[in-house]
This record gives C-alpha cells, structure tokens and sequence, in this order.
C-alpha cells in the first residue's frame, strides 16, 4: 500500500524521488544480490502508470511504502491504494531537457542553478514525470521532455547536460501594430522616388586635378569607367586676376597682395551702390601772418 512520505514524517523527501520501504525488501534484495544504487520501477497495477525511483531507508510497516505526494499523483494514487515496486537497472544519464509548466519559473534570478541544486535529491529520470521544485515557499512544475540515452535514465554520481524548453504557457511576443507597417511602406515609397539630379557648383572646382606617374608614362585608364580621365587643371589665378587685378602691378617692384588703399571707392572702379569717396580734408593751418607794427 502507497502513502504520503509526509505520513512518515520525512516531509523533506518531497524534493527528490526517493521512497521508504519495509525492513523485509531490504532482506529480499541482499539475497538476489543485486547491483547498486538500488532502484526501482514503481507502477500502478489499475492504470498501467509508471515511473522509477530510488530508496532512502528502509523503516517502513511491513505492506507499507511511502511515497513523495508528487510522485502519486503521477501514478494516480490515493492513499492505500496498491503500489508495484520491482527492482531494476538503470543507464546514466547525459542529457536531459526539461519543460517547465508556468512561465513563471522563467522569473527566478538564476532558474538553471536552482534546477541544478534540486536535481541533486532525485536518483532516477523518466520522461513523461512531472517533477516539482520547491523554491522560495513557491512550487513550480518541470516535465521531462526527453532524456538521453534510454527513457529512464540514473543520474546518480552522473555528469549530465541539461537543456530547457520554452514553458507550456509561453506566447511569442506580438509584432507591433499595423499603424507600424503603413509607416515603413510610406518610407519604402518615399525611398522609390527617383533622387534629384545633382547640382553642379558653380566657382572654382578644388582638387580637380589628374596624377602622373613617376616614371612619366601616361596613366592608363580602368577599364571599367573608360570615361574617366584626367581632368584640367583648374584656372583659378585667372579668375582671382579678374577679381583683383592689383594683383599683377608690381608696386616699386614689390608685387602687391592687399588691395590697394581707396581700391574699389572711387567714381571710376567703384561698384554699384558703394560709398562715396570721403571729402578732401581742409587744411587747418592756412593763411598768412600779420606783425604788430
């Protein structure tokens, strides 16, 4: 007969897989000599549910067993209800996935390491169990998924590799509204608009100048832009003479490079709408001088 572990007072087996059986298992397995960990295939003979187990002590009535809460309701057993345990062998483990039930064991600060530190009271691994994990005065529920390389699987003194998947209640996010859409398909459209032709810039043209070789052979033009070829050099001392043509009297020999006092106010090379030339100044000291006689 199957029972609670919390009928037995071990409360604390509630976090593993392990169960308590009668002085006289352990007596009928020293006989048979089996292999060690000792664990078990523990089914329900009405609904042909199953799943495995270790053992923890063995102090239990004789006819009795106990069991963690969780691991009944995933055999579908009440209290009482009559339990199959058979001895068996089992390969370690090196992989497994788990699945939790809620998304809200994704809220943990460290969900792996908790899941790593509970695996640690379970001896054995079936896929289908559900398993619970107390954490926090919260329960969560973690399914195997799978398991690697048999169903059931040992992980006693085993190094296994675990992976998760998404929860059962996981969505994927939403994509944004339509409103969204309509606005980057405004953008696409402005973007299919042909691009103005470019202005050309009127003025001297900077940097405007072809290379030449060292060895002074002409410079061979790419193949794949023939229309690219040295360009002229620009003529802007040409138009800075036009502008200012100052520039080219040599002044007592000196070639001149600010403009010229009064450049640009007379009546003659003035430009339009410039000021007028400033009114000769009087001279203050004119006149001739008188003696007293």
């Amino acid at each position: 007969q199957a029972f609670p572990v919390s009928f037995a007072g071990k409360e604390d087996l509630e976090k593993g897989n392990k169960m308590i059986l009668p002085q006289s298992a352990l007596d009928h397995l020293a006989r048979l000599h089996i292999s060690y960990p000792m664990l078990f295939e523990v089914s329900n003979p009405s609904t042909a549910r199953r799943t495995h187990a270790g053992v923890q002590e063995f102090i239990a009535d004789e006819g009795m067993c106990y069991l963690p809460y969780w691991m009944m309701c995933n055999l579908l057993l009440q209290e009482g209800d009559l339990v199959r345990i058979t001895n068996t062998t089992l390969p370690k483990g090196n992989f497994v996935k788990l699945q939790p039930v809620s998304s809200e064991f994704l809220d943990i600060h460290n969900p792996r390491a908790v899941l790593e530190n509970s695996l640690r009271n379970f001896a054995t691994l079936t896929v289908g169990d559900c398993i619970v994990i107390d954490y926090n005065q919260k329960k969560y529920e973690i399914e195997i998924a799978e398991c690697k390389p048999a169903q059931a699987i040992s992980i006693i003194e085993a190094d296994v590799n675990v992976d998760f998947a998404p929860p059962k209640d996981y969505k994927e996010p939403e994509p944004r509204a339509a409103a969204g859409g309509s606005q980057f398909q405004t953008k696409v459209e402005e973007s299919e608009e042909p691009a103005p032709a470019p202005v050309e810039e009127k003025g001297p043209k900077l940097f405007s100048g072809g290379g030449q070789r060292v060895d002074g052979k002409a410079i061979k033009t790419p193949l794949s832009s023939p229309a690219i070829g040295p360009a002229a050099p620009p003529a802007i001392e040409d138009e800075l003479d036009e502008k200012m043509p100052w520039r080219k009297r040599l002044h007592k020999g000196v070639k001149m490079v600010n403009a010229p006092y009064g450049f640009n106010t007379g009546h003659m090379s003035a430009q339009k709408g410039a000021a007028p030339p400033p009114k000769p100044v009087d001279d203050l000291w004119k006149g001739g001088g008188n003696t007293l006689k």
